[in-house]
Parts: C-alpha cells; structure tokens; sequence
C-alpha cells in the first residue's frame, strides 16, 4: 500500500517522531518480543565470523540495544542508522551513526551484519524487493523482524498497547521529561499517533504465507532466503534471514 505512516512524512513535528519511537521501543523492550531474535542474530555471528552489525532504520535503536545487551560479555560492535537519526544513552558496544542514511540508497558491506527491527513494513513491495536484492546482490547478511500482521489480534493489541502499553512504559524512558509527559496524558497526541501509526502499520504488514509468495522468488542456489514465524509472547513476530 502507498499509503505512509505519519512518522515517515518529513513535515511530522520531529518530537512527536522522537516520543513515538521510544515508546513503541520501550514496549517491545520490555515485552521481551525479541528475546528469540538475540541467540539467532549471535549464532549467525558467530558462524560468519563477523562482529560487527549495522541496524538499519533503527529508530529509537531500543530494538537494536535489547538484542545486543542479550549477546552477553561477547566483544560485538552495533551502529544504529536511520533517516530521522536520534540518540540513545551510551552503552558499551553500541553508536549512533548521526548522518541520515536512506536504506534504499546507501551500499552494504559484506564484513558487516545488517539488521532492521519492526520498519520493514514501512515500505511498498518493490522498495522490500530492492532492499533485498541489493543485500543478496553483495553477499551480505541481514535479519528482519516483523512484530506486527494483518490480523484482527494485532488490532487488539495495537489498540491496548497504545494505551495500557504506553502507561506501562512511560515510567522506563529516561531522562524524564515534563514536555513528554504533557504530550502523552495531558495533551495525549503521543497516543494518538501511536495508535494511528500502529493501525496503518496493521495495513501494510503481510503475513508470513504473505511474505513468502512476494519474497521466495529471489531466492537461488546462491542466496538463501529463510522467512518462519515464531510465538514471542504475548505476539508472534516474523524473521526473514537472508
């Protein structure tokens, strides 16, 4: 679909992007929707030598935090990459690239380990089809997850998690701010976008069966495409390896 999620339109107020995306993050961190993804992501380290990982259209980069604090004591590198680039507290192992970087545009490296957490939706069929191309063209490694599907639970959930979630999470984000917190319950346009963000989301998802029929035709004897659903509680989250 071509339609957008407002976060995604330059003219969207950058602290309403800011909120969202640490509230969204926050949720999911604290879910733990991810916990099956880190020993996945540092298996395929591990069997390719590599130890450095780039996450593409991080976002808040709390996806990308949570599985790289999951690694363990191993000396790994993670840089997070966005468009919109935000900051997040410093943490071992971990940056924030502060230039803007257009996944459809920039080039891969083959020594580096890519990673795109919960955006892959974001984009029509043809620009996934690209992205993918382009990894597979280069030999390099990327793992996607998809937290959401077109189901009438993820309506539900989305619906809950918009509220109750973000009520839940709120207390989590640090550093606290007066601005967030009149913008969340006072005047609640974070929840509102949020809420709006995530129905829209709901729209242009696939299912796994979806993901497959537009995606398997890429694969070949010399790339391998794995796309499988996983129950991560209290939802269930796609991967596509490549």
């Amino acid at each position: 679909m071509k339609i957008k999620e407002l976060e995604d339109f330059p003219w969207f107020p950058p602290i309403l992007r800011k909120y969202q995306m640490e509230m969204i993050g926050m949720i999911v961190s604290k879910l733990g929707l991810y916990r099956q993804v880190a020993p996945m992501v540092k298996s395929d380290m591990e069997n390719l030598h590599l130890t450095h990982i780039q996450d593409l259209c991080s976002g808040s980069g709390f996806p990308a935090v949570y599985v790289h604090r999951h690694f363990g004591n191993e000396d790994y590198k993670t840089a997070l990459s966005d468009k919109f680039p935000q900051s997040v507290i410093p943490t071992h192992g971990i940056t924030y690239l502060q230039q803007s970087m257009d996944v459809l545009e920039f080039q891969p490296q083959k020594d580096t380990y890519y990673t795109m957490y919960n955006a892959f939706h974001h984009f029509d069929a043809s620009e996934q089809e690209h992205l993918i191309k382009k990894m597979a063209d280069n030999g390099c490694n990327l793992m996607i997850v998809e937290i959401v599907q077109p189901t009438l639970l993820n309506v539900l959930q989305i619906t809950l998690a918009s509220f109750f979630g973000v009520v839940f999470a709120f207390p989590f984000i640090r550093p606290f701010e007066w601005k967030r917190f009149f913008l969340t319950f006072i005047l609640p346009l974070n929840m509102v976008t949020i809420l709006i963000d995530g129905y829209i989301s709901i729209l242009k998802s696939r299912t796994v069966q979806g993901y497959k029929e537009d995606l398997m035709h890429l694969a070949s004897p010399q790339v391998n495409i794995d796309i499988k659903e996983h129950f991560s509680f209290p939802a269930y989250i796609i991967t596509i390896k490549i």
